[in-house]
């Protein structure tokens, strides 16, 4: 999994992270559905779509929904493991409004190291900032 976080660029991981949450249970998303909820252009999605399905990291039908693989499910998953942590320590700890905590979770995610995120989500799980 490390590996493939640092062969994904930070726009291909948010790419990741709004197909595990439009997906559901294996669903599989749409990419109108990613485009609208990342903001972005249908062609930027399936631009983006191809690098994952090169990267092995989605599946997809031509003209069909996208589908997380188990390598790009542990990804993702990965990814939003690290926001929630981030933005429930800016909230809980921090006192930052949750809206702010969100954009600034969604931006320090792919920036923070492994070491730093490691400590983030131990201190958080331990129940201390409670």
């Amino acid at each position: 999994m490390a590996e493939s976080r640092a062969r994904i660029s930070p726009s291909l991981e948010d790419y990741l992270e709004a197909v595990l949450e439009l997906a559901g249970d294996d669903d599989g998303a749409r990419t109108t559905d990613v485009a609208a909820k990342l903001g972005v252009s249908k062609a930027s999605v399936n631009q983006a779509m191809g690098l994952l399905v090169d990267r092995g990291l989605i599946s997809r039908e031509r003209y069909g929904p996208v589908y997380l693989t188990e390598d790009g499910r542990n990804a993702a998953q990965a990814v939003c493991k690290r926001h929630r942590a981030i933005k429930s320590f800016l909230v809980s700890v921090l006192g930052v409004d949750e809206s702010v905590a969100e954009e600034d979770a969604c931006q320090i995610e792919h920036v923070v190291s492994k070491e730093t995120m490691t400590g983030l989500i131990d201190f958080m799980e331990r129940g201390t900032a409670r």
